[in-house]
């Protein structure tokens, strides 16, 4: 089963999401010296290096429930009253935590810090209703952006330890499918790219790339409101690593209605 990578909650995308599993009967036609369908056939893969994808230092976080603009409904107090202005909490040899401007007991902006000093996260305002929260791995490089429109998550990126941006994703402002959704290596190689190419039919370009960035499958998909789903329509094309196009699908709603060769068999 082809899994749905419009609707998956974006607090799992980052540590479930994989690249589309394609299942495809078994084909008879090769040609000698390339690789077999069963390779050309994208594999449910994820990357997964932990010295580029887990930060070892803890994270600083416990704030966000304050932050009235993302939905936080806690106040915190200071001196029995609600606080306002700016506030700081320190850890236990004086080094500082948390930095951030309180409103009536609510937190407006704020950074903060591991206790070496550097920046943690640190959280926006960028206009009347756009901010962003924006999370750093312990070498200073930038481990993720959030951005929010009403305080509501449209954009989201996550980048490895080395810097690579690693995955994007935008939602839709007011529909429930997203308009980009992109995989890529440490190395900066895509695995998996998903965009939205047609607006009126929410119709959208899906792609798998073999590990040297080479188009392993590519094809579109389309949304259907009815269902809460996308299912591929047209036709899909299939490569091998040398750039040959090897066989195609023919999808007729959302089900393969042909199967076709593109690469005899070398005799």
């Amino acid at each position: 089963m082809r899994r749905n990578l419009m609707l998956m909650p974006q607090s799992r995308i980052s540590e479930t999401f994989r690249p589309l599993a394609l299942v495809v009967a078994a084909l008879v036609f090769m040609k000698a010296g390339a690789q077999s369908e069963a390779e050309i056939l994208a594999h449910d893969e994820l990357v997964s290096l932990p010295e580029l994808t887990e930060d070892p230092t803890a994270t600083v976080d416990g704030y966000e429930g304050l932050l009235a603009s993302l939905g936080g409904d806690s106040v915190r107090s200071c001196a029995g009253y609600a606080c306002s202005g700016w506030v700081e909490d320190h850890y236990p040899d004086g080094a500082i935590k948390h930095r951030g401007f309180y409103h009536e007991g609510h937190l407006m902006v704020f950074k903060n810090f591991h206790p070496d000093g550097t920046l943690e996260r640190e959280f926006r305002v960028l206009d009347n209703v756009k901010s962003s929260m924006r999370i750093y791995h312990a070498n200073g490089e930038l481990r993720s952006e959030t951005r929010y429109t009403n305080g509501i998550a449209l954009v989201y990126e996550e980048h490895y330890a080395n810097g690579q941006l690693r995955y994007a994703e935008e939602k839709h402002r007011s529909e429930p499918y997203y308009l980009r959704m992109d995989l890529f290596r440490p190395d900066g190689h895509p695995i998996s790219t998903l965009r939205l190419v047609d607006k009126r039919s929410v119709t959208f370009e899906q792609a798998e790339y073999w590990p040297d960035g080479q188009v392993r499958c590519k094809g579109q998909a389309r949304y259907d409101p009815n269902r809460m789903d996308t299912k591929r329509v047209g036709t899909w094309t299939y490569f091998d690593q040398a750039g040959q196009a090897r066989f195609a699908e023919a999808y007729v709603d959302g089900k393969v209605h042909e199967l076709k060769p593109l690469l005899t068999q070398a005799r």
